[in-house]
């Protein structure tokens, strides 16, 4: 009796299965969307890792750019025009350029009765590392008007990596105290020049 009961409660359950395999078949795994393979995340650049521009120096502009430049010096009761020019490019000058610059003084506001010479001439190169005496003129050059005084300078290499050059022009002159007195004082006329060199990566 109790075999029979067994029986017929396993054949109620398996009432709408057609066979064994149609039901194990539903139990298969399903696949989630956690279990597929993710893609890899595409490598960005860092903002720190990209190129930045390099910022250059910039050159400041010279007395000498546009080829010539005047200076008046006043001296008592007269002055003293000094003109400076050079063929070079001076925009392209370094501290290692061989430099060539012309000197010209003429004596102004003054006649020509008191006669007036220089006796030195000299210019000192300053790179703020060293100074050096580039050039010097002794003697007596008339430079009574409207006589000029002319020489050329030649500036030698300066220090390495000098950002400019600053030079001292300076002129002895020596005044007669009347006409034709053969009486002179004397009167020193000093000026600056000061020239921007390029450095490296600077601009012209």
């Amino acid at each position: 009796m109790a075999v029979g009961l067994a029986a017929a409660m396993l054949s109620a359950s398996l009432t709408g299965c057609s066979n064994l395999k149609e039901l194990t078949s539903s139990s298969k795994p399903l696949v989630t969307e956690s279990s597929a393979p993710s893609a890899e995340p595409s490598p960005t650049l860092s903002a720190s890792a990209a190129a930045q521009p390099v910022k250059l120096p910039v050159r400041a502009s010279g007395p000498l750019d546009t080829g010539t430049v005047t200076h008046r010096l006043k001296q008592g009761n007269f002055s003293v025009k000094l003109t400076y020019w050079t063929s070079d490019n001076a925009k392209q000058y370094t501290a290692e350029t061989l430099k060539t610059i012309n000197v010209s003084a003429h004596i102004e506001d003054t006649g020509n009765t008191h006669r007036i010479t220089v006796s030195t001439f000299q210019v000192i190169q300053d790179d703020g590392t060293k100074r050096d005496v580039v050039a010097t003129d002794n003697g007596k050059f008339d430079v009574t008007p409207p006589y000029p005084y002319g020489t050329v300078v030649t500036l030698p290499a300066a220090t390495a990596g000098a950002p400019k050059l600053t030079l001292t022009v300076r002129l002895d002159l020596l005044v007669e105290t009347a006409p034709k007195s053969n009486s002179y004082y004397r009167s020193t006329a000093l000026d600056t020049l000061t020239l921007p060199l390029l450095t490296n990566g600077a601009n012209g």
